[in-house]
């Protein structure tokens, strides 16, 4: 540790301990000049029993360096020994992390429960009103699927627009506008045939019901079809046969008369075909809207109804499902994070121990080198007063010199094992906690039924299970 370097500046960043420069401090102190010079003037005298004042300084040159890395060294003392304290406090804070995270998942589990239990009790109710209706009337299964509109209402349009163009070509000789005025007659007679044959088709579908009041009301919309589709065509036919020998307002009244007196005393082949194309279009309207949706009126309404709860309920569940999978993933995530954490402070703190000792061994070494550094400053000051001097020097120049000795604190045994001990403590709590947020996360929502049970007709809640205990 003895050199001649530069500086005697204590730098604990860069060493564990200094290095006394004796040369050097020789030299700032000039001990041997002044050691000269003192041994010339008989100082110190021979019957004297304590350190000259150059001795003393010398001393201190090399105690300054020693009580600052004295000081340093109880400083990382106290470090490795905070270092080790921390370690077991390490196990609490990830247990603590562990009994967050259960609770922040049993929490979120039941806002969850709460969003779903509205959704739950809609479909319990619409499932009690669709129970209801299917026994009332004896339905088993679901309804009829509604027929596609647009491929409905498209045949309609096709035999519609049919009837436009026939009624229309017959309608345009007599008519003041030709073609435009003749087919916009024949547009708002087949827009009444189609809508009041499709409407009264749908209503018929009330015969099925299992109540005389509705039954009654699907015969008198059947037979109010019948009537109102022979009336119509007919009425258009006569007004056709009217046209060809008369002007059209009369032709109008005229059509009423003669449907009155003979309803089937067409005049021509063409009037006939009028009443067959009107007559298709009725049928056709008239049987898609008896057939395009199930056969009993209401239950698409309120099957859809529940259909669409249960679809509902299905998000519903899927979004809290998703919801708890990333609070498991983040807090698992946290928590393995928080544990690699803490494992390498307790790695840091088993290398403390070790690097404890090692300090220790080397203070030991330390302490020697700066007896041995104030003894060497101090005896080249004697030999240089020992050569100046003509008198006896005093008897204390045989004595060598030491510093007050230092008793350094003992660590306390088994800190090593204790450490080592803890990281075990610590992956097993990780491992237990990991266990407890996934039963936690698989008993989530366990009070609720799947999609599977609601349409399997099971909707009632089941008792409440978290983390193995039945709440």
């Amino acid at each position: 540790m003895f050199g001649k370097g530069k500086s005697n500046r204590f730098e604990p960043g860069l060493q564990t301990f200094p290095e006394v420069m004796v040369d050097k401090l020789a030299s700032d102190l000039k001990i041997e000049k002044r050691g000269e010079t003192d041994g010339r003037a008989g100082v110190p005298p021979t019957s004297s029993a304590t350190l000259s004042a150059v001795e003393l300084e010398a001393a201190d040159a090399v105690r300054t360096l020693r009580r600052a890395a004295l000081s340093d060294y109880e400083m990382q003392q106290h470090a490795f020994a905070d270092r080790v304290a921390e370690a077991h406090s390490a196990r609490e804070r990830v247990e603590l992390m562990v009994g967050e995270a259960r609770n922040t998942i049993r929490n979120l589990t039941l806002d969850e429960e709460n969003r779903l239990e509205n959704a739950r009790t809609r479909v319990g109710g619409l499932e009690g009103k669709l129970r209801s209706f299917q026994a009332k009337h004896r339905l088993e299964g679901p309804p009829r699927p509604a027929q596609n509109g647009v491929l409905v209402f498209g045949l309609i349009l096709i035999v519609a627009l049919l009837e436009v163009l026939l009624n229309g070509y017959f309608f345009a000789e007599a008519n003041a506008l030709g073609y435009v005025g003749g087919m916009a007659i024949a547009a708002v007679i087949a827009v009444v045939n189609v809508s009041f044959s499709y409407a009264l088709g749908g209503q018929v579908r009330f015969m099925n019901r299992r109540n005389l009041l509705w039954w009654l009301w699907g015969v008198l919309s059947l037979v109010a079809f019948l009537a109102f589709a022979a009336l119509l065509n007919f009425a258009v036919a006569h007004f056709r046969d009217a046209l060809e020998v008369m002007a059209w307002d009369a032709a109008l009244v005229a059509s009423v008369d003669r449907l009155v007196a003979g309803p089937l005393d067409l005049r021509s082949f063409a009037s006939w075909l009028v009443v067959g194309f009107g007559a298709l279009v009725s049928l056709t309207a008239f049987w898609k809207g008896l057939t395009r949706l199930d056969p009993m009126p209401g239950y698409n309404a309120i099957y859809t109804e529940w259909e669409n709860a249960v679809d509902d309920y299905a998000e519903a569940y899927s979004d809290a499902q998703d919801a708890l999978e990333d609070a498991f993933a983040e807090a698992r995530d946290k928590l393995q994070e928080e544990a690699q954490t803490r494992r390498l402070e307790l790695r840091a703190a088993v290398d403390a121990v070790a690097q404890r000792g090692a300090l220790a061994r080397a203070l030991h070494g330390f302490l020697e080198t700066c007896d041995e550094a104030a003894n060497r400053l101090i005896r080249m000051y004697r030999d240089a007063n020992l050569r100046a001097r003509s008198d006896a020097p005093p008897a204390y120049f045989n004595e060598p010199f030491a510093f007050p000795p230092y008793v350094a604190p003992e660590p306390p045994e088994g800190e090593r094992e204790a450490a080592v001990a803890e990281i075990r403590r610590i992956d097993d709590t990780v491992r237990v906690g990991v266990d407890r947020l996934l039963e936690a996360r698989e008993t989530a929502l366990d009070a609720y039924p799947t999609v599977r049970e609601i349409k399997a007709g099971d909707v009632a809640p089941r008792p409440r299970v978290v983390a193995g205990h039945a709440a």
